[in-house]
Parts: structure tokens; sequence; C-alpha cells
């Protein structure tokens, strides 16, 4: 709808001119209606088929007017484009057609109009019409892929899919299996320092949007050959400088026998090894096989098989008996993998390195998000500027009718995808302090916690620490409890400005309503499974202080009568409102259950490392004083020097 402007009569005329240029845009497509339709080269049976359809795939309908048949259909063909630029015909009676609207925005110029009317949303359009205007030649094609981005998105970012090399870990994955929060460490997924990228890093490299320049587009590049502009002097110049140029002309005869662009051979063996012999993948190495069968002299100059670094794809060069190999020469290594990347990828509708690298064309033979060339989320586009400086060279940009085929997604944001914040992810927190005792149960991924004190309590103070030193905390310091229920939030915002929310529930209570486990949980005092672990010379008065500061009905009892001094093995027991629990008590260094930490404990842990007599239960977790799991000659120390006075264990 057009836009009135209040002087109707001073601007009737550019009125008329803008509503001209509203257009709904649309076009006609076919339908496929059932499953298994055969897509065939030609209207009859008679002709070859190219693969089966499946049930409501869609294609751009080229007549409208059917196709008379010359066999097998007596309802006739109906013409269609796939593969982006492909022809093939569908048999009229398992198939309909359907208007199909390609966009509702307003194109004011014929470059708009025509990106429009081929199915490239508007937010694509400033990017193409600017490398329109400057290479009136170049062919831009929309594929429409029909995926939901973030979903695409999210395929593409699980395991070792997406791997990235960078000092900036905001672009590092912290899915599970590729980072631990708690150590601050992100896990190598190949070689040396190849990590899963984030998924905000895979979404700017994803987003066609982001390489619609001059020099990235050519990531979109159909990969046949062409030998109007692919020539020896063009590979030549992508290798200048490198020890493969010498190679150049067998690449430029390889791409003509397997019809690959020759550009992009050259541009992915400088992309793989750097072009020098120096490199692993092309310094001919010698390898024995699963079977013992010893291969010398093995090259591999596209890493086709380098899985987990450049000695699997030299395992691969030598152990199979397809694509010529074993690669013994750089020569026949340079024809085998032209014939490799040209039948599993290019002859399989991956014929772009963007394809290459995120298999999500509407018209590829495998398994959307499957066989991958490259797990380097930046391949396709470092090899696009590779490719573009030969072409640039060699001065065939604008000599040349270079064909490019974009993906266009749905629900992708209107806006394109940025690259996230480069600094560290870490927005957890090592612990809480409630008082300046430890938070009870906390865990670093665990973001909600209730805590009651007494009704009594007008504040507390809250501590906290960071894992990541770049983080910082909001929320901490002396907190004021206004409310019977009083709701703290502790911030912690990462490096990368992405913020963590740590809620704490106090609650102030009188006890009444509290369990013996709500009482025990909120005491102070570190509890693992059944043990309630205390230091040296504790007191269980002092535990029954503190359950009465939550309720005054509460009630503490010890199995032992050693003037209230608690000793490991005994046991305690909190009772409140008609429940009760119980916990043995672990005082580190006491293994003999008298509270004091002496000679005799230094026996029985001596002992006990030497196989004469074997600590359990609560005596076993007292001799490990140092809390790491197992009882040694650490232990047997730390005990030595807390009776000669040296240390104190707590």
């Amino acid at each position: 709808m057009c836009k009135i402007r209040k002087y109707l009569f001073i601007l009737i005329l550019p009125f008329i001119f803008f509503c001209t240029n509203v257009k709904a845009l649309s076009k006609k497509i076919v339908v496929i209606e059932v499953n298994d339709v055969y897509l065939r080269k030609g209207p009859g049976t008679n002709y070859e088929y190219v693969r089966k359809l499946a049930i409501n795939a869609s294609f751009d309908l080229l007549s409208e007017e059917k196709i008379a048949d010359e066999s097998g259909c007596e309802d006739g063909w109906y013409k269609i484009k796939y593969n982006v630029d492909s022809v093939g015909y569908v048999c009229s009676t398992f198939a309909k057609i359907d208007e199909y609207i390609i966009a509702n925005e307003t194109a004011t110029t014929e470059c708009e109009i025509e990106l429009a009317t081929l199915g490239f949303p508007q937010s694509y359009w400033t990017g193409l019409c600017n490398l329109k205007a400057k290479h009136p030649t170049w062919k831009f094609l929309a594929d429409t892929t029909n995926l939901d981005f973030p979903t695409a998105v999210s395929k593409e970012s699980v395991g070792k899919k997406s791997l990235i090399q960078t000092k900036n870990e905001g672009y590092l994955s912290t899915a599970e299996g590729s980072y631990d929060y708690l150590t601050d460490k992100f896990t190598v997924k190949e070689g040396s320092n190849w990590y899963s990228a984030s998924p905000e890093a895979v979404a700017y490299y994803m987003d066609p949007r982001n390489f619609l320049d001059e020099s990235s587009i050519f990531m979109f590049e159909k990969l046949s050959f062409d030998e109007k502009y692919q020539t020896v002097e063009a590979v030549s110049s992508v290798l200048q400088g490198r020890d493969i140029l010498e190679y150049a002309e067998t690449i430029y005869n390889a791409a003509k026998t397997y019809n690959v662009n020759a550009i992009y051979l050259a541009s992915r063996i400088r992309q793989e090894t750097g072009g020098n012999y120096s490199n692993y993948s092309l310094a001919g190495h010698s390898v024995t096989n699963g079977s013992g069968i010893f291969y010398q002299h093995i090259y591999n100059p596209y890493n086709i098989g380098a899985n987990t670094g450049a000695g699997d794809g030299i395992v691969w060069a030598a152990t199979g008996t397809s694509y010529l190999r074993p690669w013994t020469s750089i020569a026949v290594a340079i024809n085998g993998g032209a014939s490799f990347i040209s039948t599993s990828y290019i002859g399989q509708g991956q014929d772009t390195g963007y394809y290459q690298k995120f298999n999500t064309g509407s018209y590829a033979n495998s398994s959307t998000y499957s066989h991958q060339y490259m797990s380097n989320i930046k391949a396709a586009k470092d090899e696009s500027s590779i490719t573009y400086n030969g072409y640039k060279n060699m001065e065939l940009l604008d000599s040349t009718s270079f064909t490019f085929v974009i993906p266009v997604y749905n629900n992708m944001q209107s806006s394109n995808y940025e690259l996230p914040d480069p600094g560290n992810p870490n927005n957890h927190l090592k612990s809480i302090k409630i008082n300046d005792n430890e938070l009870k149960n906390f865990a670093h991924d665990t973001f909600e916690y209730t805590y009651y004190v007494s009704d009594k309590t007008k504040s507390i103070k809250i501590d906290a620490t960071v894992i990541n030193a770049g983080a910082s905390i909001k929320g901490t310091g002396q907190i004021e409890l206004a409310k019977d229920e009083n709701i703290i939030d502790l911030i912690v915002t990462a490096a990368n400005k992405k913020e963590q929310r740590y809620t704490i529930k106090v609650i102030k209570t009188t006890g009444v309503d509290l369990s013996a486990s709500d009482i025990a949980s909120n005491l102070d005092i570190p509890i693992s499974n059944t043990y309630m672990i205390f230091g040296v010379g504790s007191n269980i008065n002092t535990v029954n202080d503190k359950a009465s500061s939550l309720s005054s009905a509460s009630s503490v009892s010890i199995t032992s009568d050693n003037n209230g001094i608690i000793g490991t093995g005994d046991v305690i027991t909190i009772t409140n409102n008609g429940s009760s629990v119980s916990f043995n008590a672990v005082v580190k260094g006491d293994t003999s259950g008298d509270g004091n930490i002496n000679i005799q404990d230094l026996l029985k842990v001596q002992k006990h490392i030497l196989g004469y007599t074997e600590l359990n239960g609560s005596f076993l977790k007292a001799a490990d004083n140092n809390n790491d799991g197992v009882v040694n000659l650490v232990d047997l120390l730390r005990v030595q020097k807390h009776i000669l006075g040296y240390v104190t264990i707590n």
C-alpha cells in the first residue's frame, strides 16, 4: 500500500512513480506430489533418469505448456530447472503447478528486480548489485535450500564438523566435550591447535551475505572446467612463489581431464599445503599400511583423508587402490586428487567451495550436513581469496562470465550474522561464600540455590570468586534481608560480554517447617554423601548452636562421650520437625577416633600404606587428609608435620 503525503497536490507524480515500483514478485513452480518420481533428461521414459524426487520437492517451471510425451506419460511432461541451472523433465501425472511468492519488498532498480525474481531476499541485494555494477558479466544464481538457518547452524556446530585455529577464545565452542568451564580449558579436536568453533562463529561463516564482496564471492563459483579463462598461466599465477609452481601444467591437464576448475585445484593445493615441498603432504613420506605393506615417497597435495592431521592423509594416499592410489609421485597425486574431487564432490552436487565445506545445497546427492570435504570453517573463504588473486593477476575478472551459486536459507535474521566477541567465554563461578562460609552443594554449573537463615537475621555477606580472571561479578557484598523471602542475583559477565545469573533464595525461618536435611545443608559444614567433614578440635556444641539458629526446636546428638569433641567414627544425628538425619563424622587426620592427631594416627596411616591393616569408611576418608582421593606417603608426611607443628590439617 502506498503512503499518501500531506501535500498531495505537490507530490502526485512522485507518488505515482513510487507505487509502480512496489512489486509482489512471484514465479511458477512444480511441486512433486508422490515419492520416488523420476527426473529424466528428456520428455519420456526412454530417456535416462537423473535421480528420484521426494514428495513436496519443488522446482522452477520453465514452460507452462506441457511437453508432448514421447513415452510413458500420457499426460505430458513439465520442463523444470534443477541443480540451480540444469534442465530436466517430470511426468505431470505426479506433479502440480503452483505459484511461489518470491518477495514483497520494494525492488526499485533493474538489478534488485532481477535478483528478487531469481529468489534472492532483500538482504542480498546490496552486495550482489554492487558486484554486478562492477562486473556486469558475472552471473548470480540463488539456490533456495529450504533449510532453517538456525537449525543448519546447530547441525554444523557439533563435534569436529566445524573447526577453527584462533587465539580468540570467544570464537571457540563451549559445548560439552569441547570445553570445561571448571578448568577453563578448551579441548583440541585435531592436530595441536584445532578447536570446535562456537555456533556464533559457525553462523558467521555460513551466512552467505558476509561474503558478497569481490574476493570472497569466489567461494560460490561453480567449479567445472572452462578453457576460455582457465589456463596454465592462470594456474601459475595462483602458485607464484611456491615450489609446486613447476607442476602448473600438470594441474591444468588434470583439471581438464576430470572437468574441475583448474584455478580451484591450484587454490586447494596452496590452501591445504602452502604449496612448498617442506610441507608434510608434499615432502614424499614412507608409510606402512595395516597389512604391513610398505610404501615409499607418498604425496597428498590436497590433504584428502587428513581427518586428524596431515599424517592421516599420507596413509590414505598410500593404502587405497581407487583414484590412482598409491600416490607415489606428485604428478600422480595431482591427477588422483582431481579425480577424487570431481567424482566425490563436484559430481555429487557439491560444486562450490562453500558446498564442499557446508553440504546444504538443494541438489547435493549426499545427505545434508554430511560428506564435507574439510572441517576448517574458514577454508572456503581463504581459498576464495587465493582464487580471486589468481584471476586478478591474470586480468580475467572482467573478461570472463563467472557463475556463482549462492545459498538462500529460511529464517535468517534481517542483518548479517557477526563474529562473536573474541574474549574468553567463561562466566562461571568457582565458589560462593555466605558469611565467610562456603555455600554447601555449590557447583559451578548449578545456578539456583536455597539458603535458610534465622528469622532474626537482618543481613548476610555474600562473596564469590570467578574461574577466569577476565570475568566480573555484580551482586556481592553485604545484602539487606528486608523480606521473609529474598532473591539475590549474582551476575557473572565473561570477557566476551556473555552473562550468567546465579540465584540464591534466602528464606528467613523459625525452623518449624524445616526438615532435618534442610538444617544439615545450611550448617556451613561440608557434607559428602553420608559423611560430615570436620577439622580437628571441632565440638558438637558448635554444631548444636548452628542448628538452633535455624530452628529453636532442633537438636543435635553424638554417639561418643568425649566432652563434646567430635572424633572420626562418631555418628551425628540432627532432628527437627519430626524428621531426623544422621552422618558419619570425619575429622581429617584423626584415624584413631579420639578427635586429635597424634603418633597413634601416624602409625595407623603407615600400616595402611604398608598393607598391615586396612582403614575403611570414615577412617579411610580421614586418612586422606589432602583430599586427593588416595592414601599415600603425602598423607603420612602431612600427619607427621602436623604433629611437629609445621602444618595444620583442616
